[in-house]
């Protein structure tokens, strides 16, 4: 099962856990490039965060629209893991 785990805005690759591949599919985005994924059975979009002001690439995405919405809902969680899945 893969998780990931509340702890900030954004979702971070690092903040992955069982399923190495998806974790490496974000890192290797190009910055707005878009993912629907299935968080904690919620359906949603997201985007890869824009590049570091040096140039280099963050590893992270961040949510939009309703999806944006469900993230920031569970932050109150922050710390538990929750599931996670390519759409």
């Amino acid at each position: 099962m893969s998780v990931v785990e509340v702890r900030d805005h954004a979702l971070w690759a690092k903040h992955f856990y069982g399923n190495d591949s998806l974790r490496d599919k974000i890192e290797e985005l190009g910055a707005g490039a878009l993912l629907e994924l299935v968080v904690d059975g919620y359906v949603g979009t997201w985007a890869k965060t824009n590049d570091g002001a040096d140039g280099r690439p963050t590893p992270g995405i961040k949510p939009i629209g309703r999806a944006r919405d469900h993230w920031h809902s569970l932050q109150d969680r922050r710390g538990d893991l929750v599931s996670i899945q390519e759409r």
